[in-house]
């Protein structure tokens, strides 16, 4: 009797929690619409300009993930302009930043682990002259539906990562990669395809479970 009181306290002070977190998303975005039984596990901030959409049961902060202070998630939609989507049934580890000056888009059922960064631009330009006169060169980012980001992933501008691929932790993404791959390095590259018959998905001397 005891142990289900305590964990029908737990879940109501989780339920608590995460509408806190949601209704301070809400006071500190100016344009922003969230589906139903989307669930804050930890802060999230944006502070920008611009529009945040997020699909319904999306989840924000894994509990049992690494973690850095309160794991706080920054999506920010920076200028009046940008526009960050997420689609419907993802899930976000904790420490994740997404910041778009132009456009970043997720798909449907995608998993990130703890510290992926997916930035749209540079925020600075190269020339010593005019580094802090703009964001430099701004492309917008596409990820498709079911990707999984390991830990400490990071997408650059421009990038398309195609539907059911899978980045392997600590990777750089510069360029697009297609739909059904693993890719992995820094920065990435396709290692193999994920659409291949069984027998030739494992080849000899073949590592992949520290990149992913």
């Amino acid at each position: 009797m005891i142990k289900k009181i305590v964990r029908r306290i737990r879940r109501e002070a989780q339920h608590l929690r995460s509408r806190w977190f949601q209704w301070q998303l809400r006071r500190t975005t100016r344009r922003i619409a969230i589906g139903e039984t989307v669930r804050f596990n930890v802060p999230v901030r944006n502070g920008g300009a611009g529009s945040l959409v997020i699909g319904e049961h999306n989840c924000f902060g894994y509990p049992l993930a690494a973690r850095l202070g309160s794991g706080e998630i920054l999506l920010q939609a920076r200028n009046a302009g940008s526009e960050i989507t997420i689609g419907e049934g993802n899930t976000f580890s904790n420490n994740i930043s997404i910041v778009a000056n132009q456009r970043v888009t997720i798909g449907n059922h995608c998993v990130m682990g703890d510290q992926v960064a997916i930035i749209d631009c540079d925020f600075h330009e190269l020339s010593p002259e005019t580094r802090n006169r703009s964001a430099g060169h701004i492309r917008p980012v596409h990820i498709g539906n079911n990707v999984w980001l390991g830990s400490r992933v990071m997408v650059l501008k421009g990038v398309t990562i195609g539907d059911n691929s899978v980045i392997g932790a600590m990777s750089m993404v510069n360029k697009s990669i297609p739909p059904n791959c693993l890719a992995a390095g820094f920065p990435a590259r396709v290692v193999r395809r994920l659409d291949e018959p069984p027998e030739k998905q494992r080849r000899p001397n073949e590592t992949i479970s520290s990149c992913v």
